[in-house]
């Protein structure tokens, strides 16, 4: 077996955890914004699994797709590779998993159709964000699916900040299924999760803030992912008023559009905590020992 896979320490420490030669990739973009990955070795006859991350800040999942595409095939019709084992850590266009008004695409659907007809094996993610469909094998047909917790690396990463009489938040109605798997994960009995409604049209975020008594208590606020960190900041603020002594902000995937950090941060957030799913300079929790044991 063969780890395929940009030249980073995501695949480096999951390389040496699952035993396997890293063989690397390089992802070349040109001016126009096509994309050429190459990998770097010959794989012929080798069972492969390919890890590639998208980049947080200014995200490009349709560039990520293609990558992705563009490399099974490659190794599948061009370097005959054997089996492939797909690590995507953030799945794209998860949230568009049912079609919410007429003429809308099931965008998660169609992504996991485009992925098998690439020729993949097996498919590993991590915290999918599916709330409208009961499991991420659901999306695939033939592909064997796991989808994995982001919440444990999150946990054992809260563990290091010793906090006091620790309660955990979500900052909306979906997060409270977060927000019981990582109080379950760190070990704590009390959670709670606001409300929230989004315009579908204009993406305005209300929260609705449900009195909590949190005076003199460190609170975590979490959630799968952030984005334009909105949520997350209305989350923040209100555990603040509330009495909170200490606030942190923890998601599994940091996608982080420009000027979320900034909106937590100016929240009132005490500190930050996000895996390592996707590439930023900021994440301290890695889901890499949990993916390796998947595979193992």
């Amino acid at each position: 077996m063969l780890l395929i896979g940009p030249d980073d320490s995501f695949n480096r420490m999951l390389s040496e955890k699952i035993g396997a030669g890293l063989v690397l990739m390089e992802r070349r973009v040109f001016p126009d914004g096509e994309v050429c990955p190459r990998v770097m070795n010959e794989v012929r006859g080798s069972d492969i699994v390919l890890s590639l991350r998208m980049k947080a800040g200014k995200c490009k999942p349709n560039e990520y797709l293609l990558e992705m595409l563009f490399t099974i095939r490659n190794l599948k019709e061009h370097m005959n590779a054997g089996d492939i084992t797909l690590i995507i850590p953030y799945f794209p266009y998860a949230r568009q998993d049912a079609i919410f008004r007429l003429g809308e695409p099931l965008s998660s659907k169609y992504v996991a159709e485009l992925l098998e007809a690439s020729g993949i094996s097996r498919v590993i993610s991590v915290t999918v964000h599916l709330h409208r469909i009961d499991s991420f094998s659901n999306l695939f047909n033939k592909a064997y699916v796991i989808n994995l917790s982001g919440f444990k690396s999150l946990a054992d990463r809260l563990r290091l900040l010793d906090l006091k009489d620790p309660f955990i938040l979500g900052p909306d109605t979906e997060s409270i299924n977060w927000a019981r798997e990582l109080a379950e994960s760190y070990e704590v009995e009390e959670y709670d999760a606001f409300t929230k409604e989004r315009d579908v049209q204009t993406g305005e975020i209300k929260t609705t803030v449900k009195k909590i008594d949190l005076s003199g208590r460190d609170v975590v606020v979490v959630d799968d992912m952030v984005s334009t960190g909105g949520t997350m900041a209305n989350a923040v603020k209100a555990a603040k008023k509330m009495g909170a002594r200490f606030v942190v902000s923890t998601f599994v995937h940091p996608v982080l559009a420009p000027g979320s950090i900034d909106k937590i941060i100016g929240a009132g957030a005490d500190a930050i905590i996000a895996s390592d799913t996707i590439e930023w300079v900021g994440s301290k929790a890695s889901v890499v020992p949990t993916i390796a044991e998947a595979l193992r």
